[in-house]
């Protein structure tokens, strides 16, 4: 998905694009910046996972049974209906996702470390994420220093409170004023 990501970024002749990925995309967007460095200016990493412990292991039982008939009613498959060209292909997206997760590997913490655009952690207090596991992503992506000492570094975190990995995309108050400002900041120095 991140070299589709890239050739499309390609194909509409964006040289530099700020990523911003949500769960799955989350995963997407960093890997299109470790692949594609050049295209990628900022990143900003929203309720994702980079290896298979960062979810807690109750959200991976979840989701290794998940049936199409748990969505019934649900704002998922509400719009999945709305835009899917086969709007009876849910199961099947089901199976290719329970297949995803169950086949996730992740990527070596050097990998992630290599990603030189700057990036914005975000992670819901009460997300299917460990909330360590996003600080670790925050440190390998530059961040976690004493900034008053260091100054500050290239990357972010943002932990919102009293939010849930679903009712994260609810909190368009709290995110586009700070995605907006890390966006709109200078880019830091490299070192």
């Amino acid at each position: 998905m991140a070299d589709d990501t890239a050739a499309l970024l390609r194909e509409l002749g964006i040289a530099h694009a700020d990523l911003f990925g949500y769960s799955m995309g989350g995963g997407i967007a960093p890997q299109v910046a470790a692949r594609h460095p050049e295209l990628v200016r900022k990143l900003v990493i929203a309720a994702s996972a980079f290896s298979p412990d960062g979810p807690y292991p109750e959200v991976l039982e979840n989701i290794r049974n998940l049936k199409p008939e748990d969505f019934a009613g649900s704002p998922w498959l509400e719009g999945y209906a709305r835009v899917a060209p086969d709007p009876e292909g849910w199961p099947t997206l089901l199976a290719k996702v329970r297949q995803l997760v169950g086949h996730f590997k992740g990527w070596p913490p050097e990998v992630i470390e290599e990603i030189e655009a700057p990036a914005l952690v975000i992670v819901a207090d009460s997300d299917v994420l460990r909330p360590e596991h996003a600080v670790e992503l925050f440190r390998l992506l530059g961040g976690g220093v004493a900034g008053d000492l260091a100054g500050l570094p290239r990357s972010q975190l943002a932990v919102l409170p009293g939010t849930t990995h679903v009712s994260l995309v609810e909190r368009a108050d709290w995110l586009t004023p700070m995605i907006t400002e890390f966006l709109e900041a200078p880019m830091p120095e490299v070192k």
